[in-house]
C-alpha cells in the first residue's frame, strides 16, 4: 500500500522524476496485493490491482536515494543488506503524523491477515507518515535533478 499511497501523494512536478518501488524483507516475487489492501486503496481512488511483490535486494538499496521501512526489523534487514547505504534507510514513522508513546519506534505493522478496519487504519497511518516525507523527497529530487538554484549573488 505504501508504494501506491506515495505515488498518489507526489506532486505532478515530482512524479515524473521520482521512481517509487516497494520491496519486502520476506516477500516472494510476483505475489499480488491482498484483496483487502486492493479494496482499501480503491476506496481512496488508488489502484493497487496490478501490484506484485518483490524481494528487497542490496542492488535496490544502493540504487535508491531513500528507503522507508515499515517496521524496525525491516530497517535492520535493509541496513544489513547494504551497510554502505545505512544513511538512506529510515523508519517511515520518523516523519509525519504525531504518534503515541512507543509508536514512533514500533513503526507501522503489516495488517496481513487482519480485518478491513485494520487495513484502513494501516492505510491512514502510512498516508499520514508519508505526508511528512514529501518535503524530504522533494529536497532529494531537487538536489539530484539540480533544480534548486543558489540564492547567493
Amino acid at each position: 500500500m505504501a508504494e501506491a499511497i506515495l505515488r498518489s501523494l507526489l506532486p505532478k512536478e515530482m512524479a515524473g522524476v521520482t521512481r517509487v518501488i516497494s520491496a519486502g524483507t520476506g516477500a516472494a516475487d510476483g505475489i499480488p496485493a491482498s484483496p483487502l489492501a486492493v479494496q482499501v486503496c480503491a476506496d481512496a481512488k488508488i489502484d493497487l490491482a496490478a501490484h506484485r511483490s518483490a524481494r528487497l535486494t542490496p542492488a535496490m538499496i544502493r540504487a535508491s536515494d531513500l528507503i522507508l521501512g515499515m517496521e524496525p526489523s525491516h530497517i535492520d534487514y535493509a541496513r544489513g543488506l547494504a551497510p554502505d547505504a545505512v544513511d538512506r534507510v529510515h523508519l517511515i514513522t520518523e516523519k509525519g503524523a504525531a504518534v503515541g508513546v512507543g509508536a514512533l519506534s514500533d513503526g507501522v505493522v503489516d495488517p496481513m491477515g487482519g480485518t478491513a478496519d485494520q487495513y484502513r487504519d494501516t492505510f491512514n497511518r502510512i498516508r499520514s507518515h508519508l505526508l511528512g516525507w514529501i518535503p524530504v523527497i522533494r529536497e532529494i529530487v531537487e538536489r539530484r535533478e539540480g533544480v534548486r538554484r543558489s540564492t547567493e549573488s
